[in-house]
């Protein structure tokens, strides 16, 4: 059957099978080759792994992804990662940090990460160190090594570096060096090293400790600290604030500009968007140099607190506030005296192009000028000095000391007071003006005293202009000559050396030294009481004194009243009388003892009462004996009893002899006596005061007539 023959078949193939398996399974089985080690890079490591990849989410906008070639797993729980890969995203931002290995603690939140690590943000900060932490809850990635960074324009290195992502600030704790590189704009490279640093874009601030050191374009600025804030754009600083022995010099800088700003404390503004400075606060110690021309000194501002501003090209100063003990020093160039002005305050301002064009100091003000050649010494002190400028502080073209103003050259010997005192520095001319409670303007130096409304003046005092005011006139006193004095100064012999000379007039021009002059116009007057309360005066329109020569003029309705001395012819004894003499001109020449009285000229004294067209009196050596007199030209000569008229009058005092000529007509003598009138008429007639003796030459000599005569009858003058 066919069916049974297949169930046989079948059965036959399962019974070879099983025989099969049992006698495959019942011999002896072959050794398996020996498997390949896998390799271990730590054997204290329980398990390794290759591709290593994590992934930790906090909250909706911070991820933490890290990534490694290979894992290591140690019995501590602790992770040690190869060629890994960090990558944080905090607050929309991306952080990637990678370095050859990595340990991660039990609690899988911080990394130490070893092997040329490097940290890079998508805002483009690039960090490099050979190691770091990172710990993923803080955001914060720590370098304890050498690391160097770099950021836009921003560069720079350190040791100990730190980064927080949440904040983005980075810090170095030690040997900080930052570089700022300039931009097309024309920003200058800001070089910057300093112990610690700094630098918060998110806060917009940056931070320098410890022996900071900024070197700016051509500026250099040392401090303790510094403190930076950034604009929006964080491409430059809004202003900077400098902590602890605080400079900013600028070794180049131009004739007029700042050389060097330094305090306790200084805060800088910059222009907007710009690396050019506003404006400056400088507190504690103050201080501020400013160049000088090419050799020249440079000028120096102390003060307690200065501000400053700038210009828009951020180097021309155009306003200057100091506080508290201002000092400002100007030392002057070869052969010149040095400046200094000391005052409680000072206010300066000037414009963009111009620099500074006005400075006032005020509380307190006392300037001094010293050295030089030759060396002076003067000081000024006032209330308040106002100074316009040439475009600097230390350029004073003119000074005006207002309230209380006292000079004193100690070296020219020269004190003035007044109220106001203009001072032209260039020319060294001075104004004096203003009355105060001590009364007008007065001058004083070895030569001469002076009151007066206004007084223009050298600041020595050598030269001088005084003018009255409505009511007062100038006011004078001509000192004496010192005893032993070498300056050669003459006082005109009708007054005496060692007692002062008065003075008034509307006018007084002044020339002091070995060659000194007086000139005194309108209304002038000069007179001296001697010891014994004599007074000797005189009055003009004009008087001048020449103290060379010790010759005096007056001119316009010239008056003198003096001493002199003569024999009384009677007594035979010299005598002390008065003399007044006046003209339109009145002439002393002390080489000669003479004085000349011109046009419609008089003289009374001892003599008579003299009237002529010119008048000359020449004195003794001691300025007061009459020696000679002489008058020309229309001479009348009025005595007690006797009127003699004639065209020329000699007088010689040794003698005691008068001698009248006429010219064109006789000399007339008319003499009243107890017997009568007696008129004598001559040529040359010559009178004896010793003898009483009358000589005549010419004409008729004894002509009498009685009182009733019409003859003897005088002209009328």
């Amino acid at each position: 059957m066919t069916w049974q023959k297949r169930v046989r078949l079948l059965l036959l193939v399962i019974v070879l099978g099983v025989g099969a398996a049992v006698f495959v399974t019942m011999r002896p089985r072959e050794a398996p080759p020996p498997q390949a080690a896998v390799p271990r890079v730590d054997p204290a490591a329980v398990m390794e792994s290759s591709g290593a990849f994590s992934v930790q989410v906090k909250g909706e906008r911070e991820t933490v992804t890290i990534r490694a070639d290979k894992q290591l797993s140690y019995p501590d729980g602790s992770s040690r990662l190869l060629g890994v890969t960090v990558t944080s995203v905090r607050q929309g931002q991306t952080f990637v940090v990678t370095g050859e290995e990595a340990r991660i603690g039990e609690n899988q939140t911080n990394l130490d990460i070893k092997g040329h690590v490097r940290m890079r943000s998508s805002d483009g900060l690039d960090v490099s160190a050979d190691s770091a932490t990172y710990a993923q809850t803080e955001g914060i990635v720590r370098a304890p090594g050498p690391v160097t960074f770099k950021r836009g324009r921003m560069s720079g290195s350190g040791v100990d570096f730190s980064y927080d992502e949440t904040n983005d600030l980075l810090a170095l704790t030690d040997q900080s060096k930052v570089q700022i590189a300039g931009d097309k704009k024309g920003s200058q490279p800001i070089d910057i090293t300093s112990g610690s640093a700094v630098l918060a874009r998110r806060d917009q601030f940056v931070s320098f400790e410890r022996a900071v050191h900024i070197v700016h374009g051509s500026q250099v600025i040392n401090a303790e600290s510094a403190l930076g804030n950034l604009t929006e754009s964080q491409e430059h600083l809004s202003g900077l604030e400098l902590q602890g022995s605080a400079r900013i010099e600028t070794p180049n800088a131009r004739p007029g500009e700042l050389k060097l700003m330094a305090g306790d404390v200084i805060n800088l503004t910059y222009y907007e968007n710009s690396d050019l400075l506003q404006s400056a606060v400088v507190s504690g110690s103050s201080s501020l140099r400013i160049a000088g021309d090419q050799g020249a000194p440079e000028r120096v501002l102390h003060a307690g607190n200065l501000e400053i501003g700038m210009a828009p090209d951020g180097t021309t100063v155009t306003s200057l506030t100091g506080r508290d003990s201002v000092v400002l020093d100007l030392p002057g160039a070869k052969g010149q005296p040095s400046k200094s002005v000391n005052s409680n305050a000072l206010v300066a301002s000037g414009a963009p192009g111009k620099g500074l064009t006005a400075a006032s100091f005020t509380e307190g003000v006392e300037y001094r000028e010293t050295g030089g050649t030759p060396p002076i010494k003067r000081t000024v002190t006032s209330r308040t000095l106002d100074t316009a400028l040439n475009g600097s502080l230390g350029d004073i073209r003119e000074a005006e000391f207002i309230g209380s103003v006292r000079l004193r050259d100690e070296n020219g010997g020269t004190a003035a007071n007044a109220e106001n005192m203009r001072y032209h520095v260039t020319t060294g001319q001075v104004e004096l003006s203003g009355a105060s409670a001590a009364g007008v303007p007065h001058v004083v130096n070895d030569q001469i005293v002076v009151d007066a409304a206004r007084v223009e003046m050298t600041i020595e005092g050598s030269k001088m202009k005084a003018t009255g005011g409505l009511t007062t006139p100038v006011r004078t006193v001509m000192q004496p000559v010192k005893a032993g004095a070498t300056d050669g100064r003459r006082t005109p012999g009708i007054m005496q050396p060692d007692r002062p000379i008065n003075g008034v007039s509307a006018e007084l021009m002044y020339t002091g030294g070995a060659a000194s002059s007086a000139e005194f116009i309108g209304a002038a007057q000069l007179w001296q009481e001697a010891a014994k309360g004599e007074i000797t005066r005189v009055k003009a329109d004009k008087i001048a004194v020449d103290s060379k020569t010790g010759n005096l003029n007056a001119l316009g309705s010239a008056i003198s009243t003096m001493v002199v001395q003569d024999v009384n012819p009677t007594t035979k004894v010299r005598e002390t009388s008065r003399s007044t003499g006046q003209g339109q001109e009145m002439i002393y020449e002390d080489a000669l003892r003479k004085i000349t009285y011109k046009t419609k000229a008089t003289l009374i004294g001892p003599q008579g009462d003299l009237r002529g067209e010119t008048i000359v009196l020449t004195l003794g050596a001691n300025g007061q004996d009459i020696e000679r007199l002489e008058a020309m030209d229309g001479v009348i000569l009025k005595e007690v009893d006797r009127e003699t008229r004639g065209d020329h009058l000699t007088y010689v005092a040794s003698t005691s002899e008068y001698n009248m000529t006429g010219k064109g007509k006789l000399v007339r003598m008319r003499r009243t006596t107890a017997e009568g009138c007696r008129l004598t008429e001559a040529s040359l007639l010559t009178f004896s005061r010793s003898t009483d003796t009358l000589t005549v030459v010419g004409g008729d000599q004894t002509r009498t007539q009685t009182s009733s005569d019409t003859a003897c009858t005088p002209q009328k003058s």
